[in-house]
């Protein structure tokens, strides 16, 4: 693994990274290079805190399951039940509003079927939902912040991309689906997490913002690497480095964690849903995390390159065809990435999951996070 680390390190395709494998609910094997901060030369370690961006989307899937085996929402729910602005869907064709066939349910949420878009999506209508995203900035901005219900609120007013169900489309389904646990349950999505994943599984480093007293920790967020490599000046998604807890709680990308904390999650996902003696998800509530939930017609646009032998439910993909997927990974293993090369893999037949920081812009699943999963299977 420190060969590994080493060549993509070392080699300047990282600034930094942090791996962290669990297997049997234990620690099996960490490990860390470069730096989370190059001009102060600050190491890069396991825990140092990163920005998760969509592996956010495994805890969303967490809190999703831990309703669904409790009762208190079922997959084939009406979005409306929960967010009454989602009744009535209309997409656009040819400049004018078409009516939705059917309702939007809660696995079209899970599935990234409902056809709700993140910001700057190509298909017709999609000016609305990018225009609620800019809102939202703006929000941030002059200090009224929107928060997730009213966010959610809003995406209900515009048009969806297309038929309810026709398609796959990468979207703000998860963020949705934060406003849908607070409706269900209650509580603020945060306080959800915490109180229900984060707390028992002693997940003391996973938020929606980083404490003062841990800016110290938080890793520079990167443009590129190597030689190119420069501070990110922008923002992407509305994730700003809040130090107080923001009102808009991002289902599908806000979280700050660490690979040490996130490692805990995927320890409970791997080992049965239990983790260090508590228990946050039934083993048949996994198996159902974990198999697929598209149609033939739906895969045709889950198309991207870090998706070929995979399908895909719950805010998570799983390996259908290692082969294809280019992993020696079991069959149903399970997991996403982040915008900012994060990455989890989750194996519950091996009891093992993988996780692997770092923090590029626009990384995804990296070169180095496939290097490292192959290594850790030929280890296990």
């Amino acid at each position: 693994m420190e060969r590994v680390l080493d060549r993509f390190v070392g080699g300047g395709a990282e600034t930094g990274a942090a791996v962290v494998v669990m297997k049997d609910g234990k620690e099996f094997l960490r490990c860390s290079r470069g730096f989370a901060d190059v001009e102060g030369q600050v190491p890069f370690t396991e825990k140092t805190i990163c920005r998760a961006f969509s592996c956010s989307k495994v805890a969303t899937s967490t809190a999703a399951m831990q309703l669904i085996e409790r009762g208190i929402i079922n997959i084939d729910d009406p979005l409306e039940w929960y967010i009454p602005e989602f009744a009535d869907a209309v997409y656009v064709r040819s400049g004018k509003p078409v009516k939705a066939s059917r309702q939007i349910k809660l696995r079209d949420l899970l599935n990234m079927t409902s056809g709700i878009a993140y910001p700057g999506d190509w298909h017709e209508g999609s000016q609305p939902a990018s225009d609620v995203w800019g809102a939202l900035d703006n929000s941030y901005k002059n200090g009224a912040q929107t928060s997730t219900a009213e966010f959610a609120k809003a995406l209900g007013k515009c048009p969806i991309m297309f038929d309810v169900g026709e398609e796959w489309l990468y979207g703000s389904s998860a963020d949705v689906f934060g406003a849908v646990v607070q409706a269900a349950t209650g509580e603020r999505f945060g306080d959800y997490l915490q109180k229900n994943i984060f707390e028992p599984l002693g997940m003391t480093d996973t938020a929606f913002y980083v404490p003062q007293e841990k800016l110290d920790r938080l890793a520079v967020f990167y443009d590129g690497a190597g030689s190119s490599r420069k501070k990110l000046d922008w923002v992407n998604l509305c994730i700003y480095d809040y130090t107080a807890d923001p009102a808009f709680q991002s289902g599908g990308a806000g979280l700050f964690s660490t690979a040490e904390d996130y490692s805990k999650l995927g320890a409970a996902l791997s080992n049965g849903g239990e983790y260090g003696g508590e228990r946050i998800l039934g083993r048949k509530t996994i198996e159902f995390m974990r198999a697929n939930g598209l149609t033939a017609q739906q895969r045709a646009t889950f198309n991207w390159d870090s998706c070929r032998g995979y399908g895909y439910a719950n805010f998570v993909r799983m390996i259908e065809d290692p082969n294809t997927a280019g992993l020696t990974a079991t069959r149903g293993a399970f997991g996403w990435d982040g915008w900012s090369g994060t990455y989890i893999l989750c194996d519950p037949d091996e009891r093992c999951s993988v996780i692997v920081f770092v923090q590029r812009a626009g990384a995804g699943t990296t070169a180095l996070s496939k290097a490292v999963v192959n290594a850790v299977y030929s280890l296990i």
